[in-house]
């Protein structure tokens, strides 16, 4: 599969694909195809962008925890278009990569930061319900252990 097809790919996946009787295993399986074919073709990480606009575009539909989607892009320079994402529209899974990057080591000025990212992400208000939800427990997890 060429990029062009991948991205042409990722592109066309709706919400149809992850419903029906198959439970949305399909639509799993196509994304599962695509990301894969995406680590074999050169620069892989042209298609960052594309990734993440198939999370917001798929805000409500359950694309893994982790999923094919956040292993393919933690495999790449991800960081700069995650925060972008975030900013634009806060979706669960983006905020929950948020949340996996604050669960590593972090230098206190990264880990502000991304701290103040999740905090926007609680407020913002293009995102859905969940997203904000899943952003402000994220959040209070993180900076429980700062409150003592």
């Amino acid at each position: 599969m060429t990029y062009d097809e991948i991205v042409s790919g990722l592109r066309a996946l709706d919400e149809a694909d992850f419903e029906g009787p198959d439970g949305g295993a399909a639509g799993m399986d196509r994304l599962y195809e695509l990301t894969n074919a995406l680590g074999e073709v050169p620069a892989p990480e042209r298609a960052i962008p594309e990734l993440f606009a198939v999370m917001e575009r798929l805000h409500d539909v359950d694309l893994g925890a982790p999923g094919p989607l956040v292993h393919t892009l933690e495999r790449m320079p991800y960081t700069t278009e995650l925060v972008a994402s975030v900013r634009r529209f806060p979706t669960p899974l983006s905020v929950w990569m948020v949340n996996r990057i604050l669960n590593s080591e972090l230098a206190d000025v990264q880990r502000r930061f991304y701290l103040d990212l999740l905090a926007a992400a609680a407020e913002h208000p293009g995102a859905s319900r969940f997203a904000r939800d899943d952003a402000g427990r994220f959040l209070a997890f993180q900076t429980a252990g700062s409150a003592r």
